[in-house]
């Protein structure tokens, strides 16, 4: 009997064993369920993670400034474009907007050389050696060099300013363009004191392509200029033609007397002036006319000092020698003709 149960019992624990009884039922439930635990715990925690993220970059973005549409694309753009976004936020940073390479495009144009024919009486060679060193003179014709400046157009008639001892003693002056047309030109009125003067050119003999090339100055204002600030000269220099030179302003109201006595104020500029440069234009980094060039110290202990009218001074001035006439100087019969200096200088004009 007792054999009889121990074989029952050992034949069922034979069966669990074999078809899979309770007691290892139970395991393979615990795994599953632990392995579902930790995939809901990744879960949750890369879900936790996320929202941690998310809510660092929206922090970060209120906390920090931020500009609009425009100026964020423009940074991903050149470093001019950022400059002319910010120019038209701030009137100190239009000056910077523009290179010198742009000012000079745009204010060449405005600018033109001119050329002075005169008559001066000089001693003759041959007579120096007569008593006392005397002898008799004689008339010569010579040609001196200089710039002007396009302030004006009334469809008539284009108006230049200039220095005055750029016009002095002309018996012809010419002006010469962009496109390098040269074209007679009128005197209108000069100011010694002032050095200063105004000429014209009939529109009517100009032909189409000087006329679609010109451009009058624009003009700015001088009194709002500061110490250090960069400019730029254009002018004639010795005569070969247009040339641009930058510099800064160096001092405001410099007090200067020229060769006539006069005393003036003028703005003094470290940008390379030379004979020929007279008339020419200093502008300010808008492009815009700020001061006429008029002169320079020149010493072998001198550098870099020249000399230029405020436009803001002389406006007033400049309107009132364009409604003036002047006659040119009258030539005499026993007149000669001599080529002048190559480099456009004449003994009785300032430096520049």
């Amino acid at each position: 009997m007792n054999d009889r149960n121990q074989n029952m019992n050992w034949n069922e624990r034979t069966q669990e064993l074999q078809y899979g009884g309770p007691a290892r039922v139970s395991r393979p439930r615990r795994r599953k369920q632990g392995v579902l635990r930790r995939l809901a715990s990744l879960t949750l925690s890369a879900a936790l993670f996320g929202f941690v993220a998310a809510g660092a970059f929206y922090g970060v973005n209120t906390l920090l400034p931020q500009g609009d549409s425009s100026s964020a694309s423009t940074s991903a753009g050149t470093s001019g474009a950022v400059l002319t976004t910010l120019a038209s936020t701030s009137y100190s940073s239009t000056r910077y907007g523009m290179d010198v390479s742009d000012i000079a495009a745009a204010a060449l144009p405005s600018v033109v050389a001119i050329t002075n024919i005169s008559v001066q009486q000089v001693q003759s060679f041959f007579d120096r050696f007569g008593p006392n060193g005397a002898g008799q003179t004689q008339l010569q014709e010579t040609t001196s060099c200089g710039s002007g400046i396009i302030i004006a157009n009334d469809g008539t008639w284009l108006y230049m300013v200039t220095n005055a001892h750029v016009v002095e003693d002309a018996t012809t002056l010419s002006v010469s363009f962009v496109d390098n047309s040269i074209y007679e030109a009128q005197l209108c009125g000069t100011d010694e004191e002032a050095d200063l003067a105004v000429i014209k050119a009939a529109v009517s003999d100009l032909s189409l392509d000087p006329l679609s090339q010109i451009a009058v100055i624009a003009v700015g204002d001088s009194d709002a200029l500061e110490v250090g600030e960069q400019v730029v000269a254009i002018g004639n220099a010795l005569g070969y033609g247009q040339s641009v030179t930058t510099g800064i302003v160096s001092a405001l109201d410099r007090s200067m007397t020229n060769e006539n006595g006069t005393t003036s104020t003028y703005i003094q500029t470290d940008a390379a002036i030379n004979p020929g440069n007279s008339g020419g234009a200093l502008l300010n980094l808008d492009g815009e006319l700020i001061g006429i060039n008029t002169a320079k110290l020149s010493d072998t202990d001198v550098e870099g000092m020249g000399y230029a009218i405020p436009i803001s001074d002389v406006v007033e001035l400049i309107a009132e020698l364009m409604t003036q006439t002047t006659e040119f100087a009258q030539t005499s019969s026993s007149t000669t003709q001599q080529s002048g200096d190559p480099s456009g200088r004449r003994s009785n004009l300032p430096a520049a």
